[in-house]
């Protein structure tokens, strides 16, 4: 298996399979096209302007806060939506922007809404190379369960700043003290466009490194992690070269951006270009849609 096969893997998803979503005039969506009768069954009614679907709700946020809250919890209630997470995720145009409207998490996929995350490189200098940290992710997690992740890693709300839900996720899931984690340092970001059961996952991750004491070691306190592994970034890559679908997918993006970065991987390596640009498949929203 080559490396390009994990980031075809994470973006899975094809461009003709989604029309462009707007609200208030703005581009923040992708709708599958067999799922646009099935959403106006539950009250979100799209009108197509060529290829583009627009919703036309009046109001502001709150509005249309308050009418994707009646609609989820009835997709919710009809088993479309699951996983319900009671966590509000922003539709925007940008992270930094103020939102048009804010949806529960797990139904974001049906929107095909950008999503943001923390990934954190919990890496550690050896004599022998750089090791890197990685949690199992729990057996009951709603997605990706008992697969391997990054240190720390998660989702990012609406109302906290990246470095504060970088420090929240560093503390909760593998309790490393707010003076150690205040030492990370972002180095840069990714993104995808992945296909699950109810939409798609078109989201955007910041890559933070965190250089931490060969004597540390991390413990979970939110349930979220069964244990972690301390291994050579270099053996990590050659798991993911071997077909082992133990990774998660989008962790698997991080891993390969480390190893990028610290050498690892080279121009040298096969589809180098390839895996450079799916990487950032999503420098322009909907755009740059790898198929």
């Amino acid at each position: 298996m080559a490396l390009i096969d994990c980031l075809r893997a994470a973006n899975n998803a094809r461009a003709a399979d989604y029309q462009v979503l707007y609200i208030a005039g703005q581009r923040v969506g992708l709708i599958r096209r067999t799922q646009k009768s099935l959403l106006a069954d539950y009250g979100f009614h799209l009108h197509a302007q060529g290829e583009a679907l627009h919703w036309q709700s009046q109001g502001d946020c709150a509005a249309h806060t308050a009418l994707l809250a009646d609609i989820c919890r009835q997709l919710a209630k009809d088993g479309i939506v699951q996983g319900w997470r009671d966590v509000l995720y922003p539709i925007a145009i940008d992270y930094q922007q103020l939102p048009l409207a804010l949806v529960e998490r797990a139904a974001m996929p049906l929107f095909g809404a950008r999503g943001y995350g923390v990934h954190v490189n919990g890496l550690v200098q050896k004599t022998d190379g750089i090791y890197m940290w990685l949690g199992k992710r729990a057996a009951d997690k709603p997605t990706s369960p008992n697969k391997l992740d990054q240190i720390a890693a998660g989702g990012l709300p609406y109302g906290i700043s990246v470095f504060a839900n970088m420090q929240k996720e560093c503390a909760e899931e593998a309790n490393i003290p707010a003076a150690l984690s205040a030492q990370a340092r972002a180095v840069g970001m990714g993104s995808y466009y992945h296909e699950v059961a109810n939409g798609i996952r078109a989201d955007m991750m910041f890559f933070y490194d965190l250089w931490l004491p060969a004597d540390f070691i991390p413990s979970n306190s939110d349930g979220e992690v069964a244990e972690f592994f301390c291994y050579p970034l270099s053996e990590i890559i050659a798991m993911l070269r071997q077909d082992n679908h133990s990774i998660k997918y989008n962790s698997a993006l991080a891993i390969i951006d480390c190893a990028i970065r610290h050498q690892l991987i080279t121009p040298d390596e096969a589809h180098y270009q390839s895996i450079c640009h799916l990487l950032r498949a999503q420098d322009h929203f909907g755009e740059n849609f790898p198929v």
